[in-house]
């Protein structure tokens, strides 16, 4: 034993193993430092050294295969241990529940439940099969003999195995992980030997935002889903018990379907294959799929996952041999670990993909005629599916990636040689909705009058409905009575309300040229009413009464609109599928309140009623107990997207001149230059950045990562002092409606703008508030006589934060006071004097209304505000400020001045 622990083929067969692994991760080692060949006992020590590698390292190789970079997306193969942890037991295991359930059944006549039954008395009466194979170590291999002679007639078999793989537990975390990270593209195509319900579940509860989970092989010649681009596809190996087409048989088990060979050998031939929880007992994947009959070179390599301490069946260490360095192994804790590890790993990362062609087409899929790029609110979209990203894992996206994500959830299709928006793209993101589907609005009204209609797009549409639940008249104030007190509360709770206007949004059907209409009857309800009948499903699933009335079924959606759906469950507007409905009643309820839901026959609509509270002793103002909450606006701008970078070059000029003769200022856009020290700061890309500035560089543009700036303050002010440059050359444009940027005594920017007056006059401004249109606002007034003829101005302060995590820029409104011309500001003194009585008269609804003014003024009633300029696409603002919802609930009964929670 000593003589073998220093023997030149144990040290060469470490050094090989490690040579091999730097060089490309091959099985086979080169030669020993000494010339010398490992022989084949020396292979199989390396083959032992390199499984006994962490899962760390297993999951490093996996996760370089998995990165976007790579063409090639990896396919996976799955077996039974995929599913153990879900219940789902393993070849043994389902062998001794099977052959308890045959013998209770066929034996016993059904008078005996299985897990009654003594092991002695069913494992001895399977021994006595003459076909069953003895021994501990093969009782995995008696699966398909049990099937077979145990499981008949068909009805039976297909019972009973449904009942053997029904999860007996929640979905494992594996399975999870796996669905997320498909949503996210790293994943798609998975080869299994199951016929469990696991993955598909797991995927399916990913839905809309996978639209469509393909499948394959589920009877024979099942092959129409498949695609080598498929988003999300199982492809069932062994086929499926509820279509009778599982091959469980000692025959079926030999062989795979010629026709599905032949269809997966180009995906086989043309991705790595990564293999999880399956042991390569059958001779129908190791022979028909993996082995030389299907002549697949696996170019791409093969990487087989074994449990820590697990010997690879002789099924597999053929295999090994056989393809030599595209094989390797890796040792994982188990298929939940790994997955979960790599999930957790590979967080944010996501690969865009065409648009799923097998999955089917709905009326926001197809393309708008006539419309194009140019129709399409870019800074809208991208606000909006960051979000989306966000809210879904799936990392941060910019400008670059807006594209190919909108090309991925099928809001842009190629007609031909053009790409055109879908329906879908044009609805939500569309810069003149109205233009291709003018009947896409919401009228409201309150008591049949003041009719307002909602157009845009339908997320400016959401905004904005949302801001007219807010009047006292669509949602008036009620004294609730409490237990031992009253309090003031709305009427209907606000979520009910939400949740009926997005199931208005995303479930009318946009094919009907009706518009959808809210109506709002004083101490009575709110209905709404949306064109598109009941779907079939929801036919089927609803009991609807012959006046079309209904009560909602938890977790059932009958998704009219996917992708409307899918962008609204991404955006945070709606929780998940099938809880809308059942949670307005809900609400409702607690509230004292109800809610009603119908389909009218013959109307081709849908009729939603939320009624508030009942009142007390017949008052109109008084109803039962409820819950407040509280919203408070904070005078924070924040940022829908940044950068993802901050890009540095180092310049070899240190003054203005020589750099302003070197570089074509008109084309570089917004940036920042410290002449002192030769630093040049800008968000255009490191390429962009070296294009324009490249003759004076010392070095090539550096690209400095958001989260690096983030834990650097030095950084951090580089970064504000950027944003505020682009900040206040977009206040420019704001120069013809009287708005100027004031300047210090350097003639710098002095972070502070103000309107100056309209030819020696007052300014006026015409705008729109949640709740009321063409608002009047002078922002500008003249005060004064003669000499003491002055004139005072709104304007703000402004300086760019980091504020709770989020950057913004914060918004202070003051007044500024200016001499006769209506420009120029008073002396400092007298500023301050005329501001501090003027600030007086300010309340709490000045503030409020003085920050609703500049939200709508900065953004031009725009969901953003693009600062970006030329080379920037990704800076974009809010078009509204922060606000904070705040339960105020009382803490203690009986005492008013501490029934508060501070906010």
């Amino acid at each position: 034993m000593a003589a073998d622990r220093t023997s030149p083929g144990r040290v060469a067969g470490r050094v090989g193993t490690i040579h091999g692994a730097i060089r490309s991760a091959a099985m086979i080692p080169a030669a020993d430092p000494c010339g010398h060949r490992p022989n084949r006992t020396c292979y199989v020590r390396i083959i032992n050294y390199r499984r006994r590698m962490a899962q760390s390292d297993s999951v490093a190789l996996l996760c370089s295969l998995l990165q976007p970079s790579n063409d090639a997306r990896p396919t996976l193969l799955l077996g039974a241990g995929a599913s153990f942890s879900s219940g789902v037991p393993l070849a043994a295991e389902s062998v001794k529940r099977l052959a308890k359930t045959a013998y209770a059944d066929r034996v016993l006549g059904g008078k005996t439940l299985p897990e009654q039954i003594k092991v002695s008395e069913w494992l001895t009466w399977l021994q006595e099969q003459p076909w069953f194979m003895r021994g501990d170590d093969r009782l995995a291999e008696n699966f398909p003999l049990v099937v077979e002679h145990l499981l008949r007639p068909a009805a039976y078999r297909r019972r009973v195995l449904l009942e053997l793989v029904s999860p007996s537990q929640k979905i494992g975390d594996g399975y999870r992980a796996l669905a997320e990270m498909t949503l996210r593209g790293l994943t798609g195509i998975v080869l299994t030997t199951n016929f469990d319900i696991c993955l598909p579940k797991a995927l399916n509860d990913k839905k809309p935002h996978i639209k469509h989970v393909a499948e394959v092989n589920r009877a024979p010649n099942d092959l129409a889903e498949f695609s080598l681009y498929a988003r999300a596809l199982i492809v069932w190996l062994h086929g499926k018990a509820e279509q009778y087409s599982d091959r469980n048989l000692v025959s079926e088990t030999q062989t795979l379907d010629p026709k599905l060979v032949q269809t997966l050998v180009p995906l086989l031939d043309s991705t790595p294959l990564i293999v999880a929880g399956y042991r390569g007992a059958e001779p129908s994947i190791m022979t028909s799929l993996l082995g030389p009959s299907a002549d697949i070179a696996f170019r791409h390599g093969v990487y087989w996952s074994l449990r820590k301490g697990e010997t690879p069946h002789a099924n597999v260490e053929a295999l090994r041999t056989r393809l030599g360095p595209n094989f390797q192994y890796l040792e994982i804790d188990s298929f939940d670990a790994l997955f979960s590890e790599l999930n957790r790993e590979l967080a944010g990362v996501q690969r865009f993909a065409p648009a799923d062609v097998a999955a089917p087409k709905q009326f926001d899929d197809q393309i708008v005629a006539g419309a194009t790029w140019a129709d399409v609110d870019a800074d809208l979209a991208l606000k909006t599916l960051r979000v989306y990203c966000g809210t879904l894992g799936r990392g941060v996206i910019d400008a670059k990636d807006l594209k190919p994500l909108m090309r991925e959830l099928g809001l842009l299709a190629t007609d031909g040689a053009s790409e055109r928006p879908s329906v879908g793209c044009i609805l939500l993101f569309g810069r003149d909705t109205g233009r291709f589907f003018p009947h896409a609005v919401i009228s409201a009204t309150i008591d049949g009058k003041k009719r307002r209609v909602f157009g845009g797009n339908l997320v400016s549409q959401h905004a904005s409905v949302l801001e007219w639940f807010e009047q006292e008249k669509v949602n008036p104030s009620l004294k609730v009575k409490g237990r031992r007190r009253h309090q003031q509360r709305n009427a209907f709770p606000e979520r009910a309300l939400v949740e009926l206007l997005v199931n208005m949004i995303v479930h009318r059907d946009y094919e009907i040229e009706k518009i959808s209409t809210i109506d709002a009857t004083p101490s009575d309800a709110v209905r709404f009413a949306n064109p598109g009948a009941a779907l079939p499903d929801a036919t089927r699933r609803l009991a609807l009464d012959q006046d079309g009335a209904f009560e909602p079924v938890a977790q059932f959606s009958d998704l009219r609109n996917r992708s409307l759906c899918d962008i609204f469950f991404g955006m945070n507007a709606m929780e998940r599928a099938g809880t809308g409905l059942t949670d307005a009643v809900e609400l409702a309820v607690e509230q004292g309140g109800s809610a009603a839901f119908a389909y009218p026959p013959g109307q081709d609509s849908f009729v939603a009623r939320l009624f508030q509270p009942g009142s007390s002793a017949g008052s109109a103002t008084v109803a039962r107990d409820t819950r407040p909450v509280g919203s408070y606006v904070i005078n924070l701008l924040p940022f829908a997207s940044t950068p993802r970078s901050l890009t540095h070059v180092l310049l070899t000029v240190q003054n203005w001149s020589q750099f302003a003769l070197a570089v074509d200022l008109d084309n570089v856009g917004t940036f920042v230059f410290e002449a002192r020290s030769g630093d040049l700061w800008t968000f255009a890309s490191t390429e962009e950045a070296d294009q324009m500035f490249g003759r004076v560089a010392a070095a090539p543009a550096r690209a400095i990562a958001l989260a690096d700036v983030e834990a650097d303050r030095v950084l951090q002010s580089k970064f504000s002092w950027l944003i505020r440059r682009h900040f206040e050359r977009y206040l420019q444009v704001f120069e013809g409606k009287g708005l100027v940027i004031e300047k210090d005594k350097r003639g710098r920017p002095a972070r502070r703008a103000y309107f100056t007056a309209l030819r020696g006059d007052n300014r006026t401004l015409i705008y729109d508030t949640p709740n009321r249109r063409n608002v009047r606002r002078d922002v500008v007034k003249r005060r004064g006589d003669g000499q003491a003829t002055h004139f005072e101005c709104e304007g703000f302060g402004y300086e760019v934060v980091r504020q709770a995590n989020v950057w913004g820029v914060r918004i202070k409104p003051f007044y500024m006071f200016a001499k006769r011309d209506g420009a120029s500001p008073l002396p400092g003194y007298l500023r301050t004097r005329k501001s501090v009585r003027r600030i007086k008269f300010d309340r709490n609804a000045n503030v409020e209304s003085d920050l609703t003014f500049w939200a709508r003024f900065l953004s031009d009633g725009r969901e953003t505000i693009n600062i970006g300029q030329t080379h920037v696409d990704d800076l974009l603002l809010e078009g509204g400020f922060v606000t904070e919802d705040v339960q105020e609930e009382g803490l203690l009964n009986g005492f008013a001045a501490q029934d508060k929670r501070s906010a």
